[in-house]
């Protein structure tokens, strides 16, 4: 039903959701598609639909979102949050009687998965000199030595929906390892060498403990009843990254799934990747919690009880912007106005965009911006939603409801996209926002990281 059709019969509409019906010439019956009745019941259907939850968090080999660490970023958590008595790091050391000081002059990391030295392994290659200590602390002997060390790494729960990424340290194996000094050299004792390093695994593993490199606590957003905890992690030796797969107890379709293991760029230390479908669900769950308001008055202002609504129907990368979101939603007219007046019904659909930028803020901890832009075309329409001939109709009849709704739907996807409940116990962690790409199945965020020493630590 066009507007230049409805004119044509002599009906006098106001262009907007509560229009005005002239009732010598327009009969409710014979309008079954305007009837409020049944618009406000699909409208409730529709809204029931929205942002369900799951009982628990499901186990699947697919996820939504993931946490991906280089090798880089491995060795600078590592860095920052080993201690003085790690002597991989580092440190002191007891080996047959003597107080050894061991002091790395270079460390290289790599990861790997191979079965027959660790198939979840961080592996260093570090060079080293080491000096024995008298009782009072002073050098006696110097030398030189090289070794290779694998630590596994541990997905470990630790209840509430909290996950925590663990080295440890007390299952450390010296792959291998030889020392020079005083004029002795063990490369020239192949046995004396395994001998070595089997003794001094023993030793670190007796002195260590496994340490927790990054924790993973749910979301704080909307009433905090969304979760999301990291299930599996793989290691990709190929693409040095390790891929932490997170699932959320949003119920989501089985297509909204990432493809994980792919190298990042160059320099980079971490990335929080989201499929837009994770974003979709969120929003609609904000919907469901009242976070982002569900229904209007006529002056376009937040309503439990309004005569307008409106649900969300998808959410995907836009064809031009480079970090745009196109959000498609419909507009529903769900009762009469509420002067009486009208009591004519139905819904009108809509896309708008909102933009995801980079904010530099010329320091640390730069962060994604979201924000709505006046970009708004109707799609298409049924009841008095068929009305609005142009997007001037509709951005001047619904302006103060349409740009609550953008705000506050760009107000949550910032909050979710900034995804921060990320942790190292006893350590302070500030994350800088490096880099931004958007495509039709991921939202990538490139993180840079700095781990400092917690006041009182």
């Amino acid at each position: 039903m066009s507007h230049r059709r409805l004119a044509s019969t002599g009906l006098a509409y106001v262009l907007a959701f509560g229009a005005a019906c002239d009732l010598e010439s327009c009969v409710r019956g014979q309008q079954e598609e305007l009837d409020c009745g049944d618009r406000r019941a699909a409208f409730e259907e529709t809204a029931a639909r929205e942002g369900v939850l799951l009982d628990a968090i499901p186990d699947k080999p697919s996820f939504p979102m993931a946490l991906v660490i280089s090798e880089l970023g491995i060795a600078e958590l590592i860095k920052g949050i080993t201690s003085d008595t790690n002597p991989v790091a580092g440190g002191n050391l007891e080996l047959f009687g003597l107080a050894l000081e061991i002091v790395p002059k270079k460390t290289e990391l790599r990861l790997t998965s191979e079965l027959d030295k660790c198939s979840r392994c961080v592996v260093f290659a570090v060079d080293f000199n080491v000096q024995a200590l008298t009782e009072e602390g002073k050098s006696q002997l110097a030398g030189t030595g090289k070794s290779e060390i694998s630590i596994p790494l541990r997905l470990e729960e630790l209840g509430a929906d909290t996950t925590a990424l663990i080295a440890a340290y007390d299952k450390l194996t010296i792959l291998q390892m030889s020392i020079s000094a005083m004029g002795f050299v063990s490369e020239k004792y192949p046995e004396f060498e395994k001998a070595l390093a089997i003794k001094m695994t023993e030793l670190i593993r007796e002195q260590s403990e496994p340490v927790q490199l990054m924790r993973f606590a749910p979301w704080t957003i909307g009433t905090n009843s969304v979760k999301v905890a990291a299930r599996e992690f793989a290691i990709f030796p190929e693409t040095g990254v390790i891929s932490l797969g997170m699932q959320t107890n949003l119920a989501l379709p089985k297509a909204v799934a990432l493809e994980v293991g792919q190298a990042l760029p160059d320099g980079a230390m971490m990335a929080v990747q989201m499929h837009p479908g994770l974003l979709f669900g969120m929003a609609e769950r904000m919907m469901a919690e009242g976070v982002i308001p569900r229904r209007y008055n006529d002056d376009g202002e937040p309503d439990p009880e309004g005569p307008q609504g409106i649900t969300l129907t998808s959410m995907s990368k836009n064809a031009i912007g480079a970090t745009d979101l196109d959000v498609n939603f419909r507009v529903w007219r769900i009762k009469g106005s509420e002067d009486g007046e009208a009591e004519y019904c139905g819904f009108a659909d809509a896309v708008t965009v909102l933009r995801l930028d980079l904010v530099d803020s010329d320091g640390l901890q730069d962060r994604i911006t979201v924000t709505p832009t006046d970009e708004l075309r109707v799609l298409d329409g049924e009841g008095v939603g068929e009305l609005y001939e142009d997007n001037k109709d509709l951005v001047e009849e619904n302006k103060d409801l349409v740009d609550h709704f953008k705000t506050s739907l760009a107000d949550q996807i910032g909050i979710t996209v900034n995804y921060n409940e990320l942790a190292v116990e006893g350590q302070n962690i500030i994350f800088d926002a490096t880099g931004l790409t958007v495509d039709d199945k991921k939202v990538d965020i490139l993180l840079d990281f700095l781990v400092l020493t917690a006041e009182g630590n």
